[in-house]
């Protein structure tokens, strides 16, 4: 049998044809993928990836006038196809050093936020039990002056006077500590 008649068995939907196509291809199938250069593994998916399209699609092709070179076409596609689809890294070593930087970057600002949090307790360290009250509803309860008041059984004007002079102690506090970083640095 020809190929084109082994062809048109296949299209039509033969088994025995498709099994037949099958045997006598995928050697020189895998082999010509081994001479593009791909690996094992990569054929033999992209060999099987084929002819599950070529079966599932049986009927839908268009006479082909040479089988082994249609054959070849399409396992290169498929394998292209497949190399497409993998992200290709590549190593630059600006990149690296960048990325370095970066995350030493990232170290710092940890680190600073570490020491910054550690300087917000020591001024809130400085506070009256009072303010620091008022500081907790406003700021970690996000609750109103309003609800502060209610809650405090104060007036709603003198929870914010309170939060407004325990805000300027803590300016003032890490101010002069900034001042005495860079005075001594």
């Amino acid at each position: 049998m020809n190929e084109f008649e082994l062809w048109n068995l296949l299209q039509e939907g033969d088994e025995a044809a498709f099994a037949q196509v099958y045997h006598q291809y995928v050697d020189a199938l895998y082999g010509y993928g081994q001479n593009l250069g791909y690996e094992a593994a990569d054929i033999e998916d992209a060999i099987q990836e084929l002819f599950v399209k070529i079966y599932h699609k049986r009927g839908q092709y268009q006479t082909v006038k040479n089988l082994k070179v249609y054959l070849f076409i399409a396992l290169k596609n498929t394998l292209l196809n497949k190399r497409s689809k993998v992200k290709v890294i590549e190593l630059n070593p600006e990149l690296h050093d960048a990325e370095e930087a970066s995350m030493e970057e990232k170290w710092i600002l940890k680190e600073q936020s570490q020491i910054d949090r550690q300087l917000l307790k020591e001024g809130i360290a400085q506070l009256s039990p009072r303010q620091k009250q008022v500081l907790y509803f406003r700021f970690f309860k996000t609750m109103s002056f309003k609800q502060i008041a209610e809650h405090l059984q104060i007036n709603p004007q003198s929870a914010k006077n309170i939060a407004q002079s325990a805000v300027k102690k803590l300016k003032a506090f890490l101010t002069l500590l900034t001042l005495l970083v860079l005075l001594f640095s």
